[in-house]
């Protein structure tokens, strides 16, 4: 009998070991931001601006400038305790070994961390640019799952598009501002200045790919028939003086044309950056439109959109 109570108790506490040693605190961070562990030196060296001149370039499709990711410097003796628990993490260091590698969830949950080591600056900067690519792609991946993370803390509950058999998870702040036919909405979240905006609509299923002039064309003519601006024969259309941003993509595994760029308002003053999405939906034989676009004068506008790519990027279709 006692060996087996001692049996049992051993099983006990290495169970609680091992629970113990898997718990991870949750990560944290503002979106879009990135924390780099390098020391003083190394920042003020060319290690250090090549970080910045690749992880701060330019955020596609803002009438303003602002960078890709807000980057923190941190240096190695004080990346410790919760300056650990950041969602995302690069640590640059001299090393005999020259590597780059990405690990996840090591400190916190979710996390991503890019390791970069070299023996020289020249060296450095090679494995800088050789992971650079990868790590935007994981970084921005990891912050649209963040950004939906945080808008199903408080979710709209509509069925206002089950007409089109799709659904979309934004947050409970936006409102059907406006319908038509059943197959075209304008969702609005209201602003301390201004709004954030989601169209949806349906069209046929052409063979043929979009291309740019094709896309603005389009959100041209839905602009005019179907957003007015505040005063008369006022409408919303693509900015004429900045050729927008246009490439392909997958949303829910469906080939997508992507575009990218800055909105503005005919017979008004208004103006604003937009993120359009032309989604094939082969297996319903149509094409689906979702486009998301801010006004907010004299505000910073990313992570609006990174709110409405991570709307659009939430697609299920029924």
């Amino acid at each position: 009998m006692y060996k087996k109570i001692l049996f049992m108790l051993c099983v006990f506490i290495v169970g609680c070991d091992s629970t113990a040693t898997a718990y991870k605190p949750v990560s944290s961070g503002n979106i879009h931001t990135i924390s780099v562990v390098i020391d003083n030196k190394l920042w003020k060296e060319s290690p250090g601006k090549e970080l910045q001149k690749v992880f701060s370039s330019e955020f596609l499709g803002l009438p303003q400038q602002e960078p890709l990711f807000t980057l923190n410097q941190i240096p190695p003796s004080i990346f410790t305790d919760f300056t650990r628990e950041s969602r995302n993490i690069i640590v640059i260091s001299k090393s005999k070994k020259d590597t780059a590698y990405i690990e996840s969830n090591k400190f916190a949950s979710p996390q991503k961390i890019v390791y970069i080591k070299a023996s020289t600056n020249k060296s450095l900067l090679k494995q800088i640019n050789k992971i650079s690519q990868k790590a935007i792609s994981v970084f921005k991946a990891n912050e649209i799952k963040e950004k939906q993370k945080r808008i199903k803390n408080s979710i709209l509950k509509t069925k206002a598009l089950d007409s089109i058999g799709i659904s979309l998870t934004m947050s409970s702040g936006y409102k059907l501002f406006k319908k038509e036919n059943n197959n075209k909405f304008w969702f609005q979240r209201e602003t301390q200045k201004g709004s954030v905006n989601l169209l949806i609509y349906t069209l046929p299923l052409y063979k043929k790919n979009p291309n740019l002039e094709s896309i603005i064309a389009l959100r041209d003519s839905i602009g005019k028939a179907f957003v007015p601006g505040r005063n008369k024969d006022s409408y919303l259309i693509t900015e004429k003086a900045y050729e927008p941003y246009f490439l392909k993509t997958k949303v829910s595994s469906l080939n997508t044309f992507e575009t990218r760029g800055t909105w503005e308002v005919v017979n008004d003053y208004m103006a604003g950056p937009f993120l359009n999405y032309y989604i094939k939906d082969s297996k319903n034989n149509r094409t689906l439109v979702i486009e998301g676009f801010v006004f907010s004068p004299s505000v910073r506008k990313r992570e609006y959109l990174v709110e409405l790519e991570a709307i659009v990027r939430s697609l299920k279709v029924f």
